[in-house]
């Protein structure tokens, strides 16, 4: 992988890479949504260009137009799906999209104290875009409670991980 040392933050070298990469949002409270804007930012810094979606707006077919997704979501309550993707969720189920094709990376946020409820939502998303025919790009990122500073850099550098996966993935484009 080549990289440019112009900016603060290294360009991964997408010459055969998709530039979109959707990024998928479901939030309770609001903290999923700041995580989910610092890794657009940060995919934007990458060259990438970062789809911002809540997934109250999201339905299952839309993700077969994109080979990279990036989802951030809380668990909620005892183990359930945020509010805003409840629907999106059980739409995935039923519909089971074919994803063949697509690599994505999740990042949870949850907090421990509810335990054995800790991540159960992102799991569960994982578990569905796999059944769809989805690759994970990278393990899950997990924020326990939060999200502070340092949880937020730890995100950063997990997409980034994210985005080295998806330009490596890329088929070589014919010159």
């Amino acid at each position: 992988m080549l990289f440019a040392l112009d900016s603060p933050r290294a360009m991964l070298d997408l010459h055969a890479a998709d530039p979109d990469v959707l990024v998928l949002v479901g939030t309770q409270t609001g903290n999923s949504e700041i995580v989910a804007d610092a890794l657009a930012e940060t995919l934007g810094d990458l060259g990438f260009a970062a789809h911002l979606l809540d997934m109250a707006e999201a339905y299952p077919e839309q993700l077969a137009d994109y080979r990279q997704i990036v989802a951030v979501l809380c668990t909620w309550s005892e183990g359930t799906f945020p509010d805003n993707a409840v629907e999106f969720a059980e739409a995935l189920e039923a519909v089971r999209p074919d994803l063949s094709g697509v690599r994505f990376g999740v990042c949870g946020l949850g907090d421990r104290d509810y335990d054995p409820y800790y991540q159960t939502a992102a799991y569960r998303l994982i578990d569905l875009l796999t059944a769809s025919g989805a690759m994970e790009a990278v393990p899950l990122h997990d924020i326990d409670g939060g999200p502070s500073a340092a949880d937020i850099a730890g995100a950063v550098d997990w997409v980034t991980r994210c985005a080295t996966a998806f330009a490596a993935a890329s088929p070589p484009v014919d010159s």
